[in-house]
């Protein structure tokens, strides 16, 4: 039996990949800090959730600590875009550092709209992952309880019918369109009017989503390629989402890919979480496209 061809594998990536326009802005407010301030600027944490692009602004001159009494006096913290505890923030002005504020503006809408609704007497409930830096930050800014709800079993449980005030939902801007729907049929059908959903995730979140549910609908890729840190809420949701019909893998850099065999793959398609680098998606894209299909005329 001799091969006398085979087609490299066909690559679809997806119409948004890349940093988010959030992420951009992140990105570029620390950027801007590092070459401001060479040798005194630090990342108060992960400012995303991406090795890669982590690693650029390290390569920059940027520092990372976890313990704000670790920066010096005078120094430029840069925080992260998923916002920060109100207590944290309050001990970084006291002690007089420079601050870049680089919380999402997405966030930003949610915190304060959580702490408005809160004003006005409802109880807050949130859809989310509790040890989420995003919902961590947002309950600092809480002044009484919150329920914060993963999935269908926790909100089942949820006191909603025992509350003698309104409810508001909320959600994680980065949580799941999928699950956010489940949860809002959910609602309708136990006829919780006092109830009230707030759709707070991020549309360019949802938008990623949406072009990998018709991907996959249409069928015509075999395998499915997610790029994006391994820590990720909103990559997370895309790997669930491909990997219920279609093999799927989730890698954080080319580098990952190469180690695996992928030669009975025909066609491709990749996409990426939000804080994902571009340069990251092509260096993934190109890899695939110069791989040899799984299929060709045999004799």
């Amino acid at each position: 039996m001799h091969l006398l061809w085979r087609e490299t594998v066909r690559v679809s990536v997806a119409p948004s990949v890349g940093f988010c326009k959030g992420v951009k802005r992140a990105f570029a407010l620390a950027e801007k800090a590092i070459q401001e301030n060479p040798g005194s600027t630090y990342l108060l944490g992960e400012l995303i959730h991406n090795h890669e692009a982590m690693n650029m602004l390290l390569s920059q001159g940027a520092q990372v600590v976890e313990d704000p009494r670790e920066i010096p006096q005078g120094a430029t913290v840069v925080t992260r875009s998923h916002g920060i505890k109100k207590d944290l923030w309050e001990e970084l002005r006291a002690r007089g550092l420079q601050i870049v504020d680089t919380t999402c503006p997405r966030v930003k809408k949610l915190q304060i709209l959580s702490q408005g609704l809160e004003r006005e007497g409802y109880g807050i409930f949130l859809l989310g992952k509790r040890e989420h830096p995003e919902i961590q930050a947002l309950l600092s800014y809480l002044s009484g309880k919150a329920w914060v709800l993963s999935g269908a079993e926790e909100w089942s449980a949820a006191p909603f019918f025992n509350l003698s005030a309104p409810c508001a939902v909320l959600a994680q801007t980065t949580f799941s369109s999928r699950a956010f729907m489940q949860f809002v049929e959910w609602v309708g059908k136990k006829r919780l009017s006092r109830v009230h959903i707030f759709r707070t995730l991020c549309g360019e979140t949802e938008a990623r989503q949406k072009e990998l549910e018709r991907a996959v609908e249409e069928g015509t890729q075999d395998l499915v390629v997610v790029v994006g840190g391994k820590h990720s809420a909103n990559t997370r949701s895309l790997f669930e989402i491909a990997q219920r019909t279609v093999p799927t893998l989730w890698v954080e850099n080319v580098e990952e890919l190469k180690s695996l065999s992928l030669s009975t793959f025909e066609h491709a398609f990749v996409t990426s979480g939000t804080s994902t680098p571009d340069v990251v998606v092509f260096e993934v894209s190109a890899y695939l496209e110069s791989l040899e299909g799984g299929r060709g005329d045999e004799r």
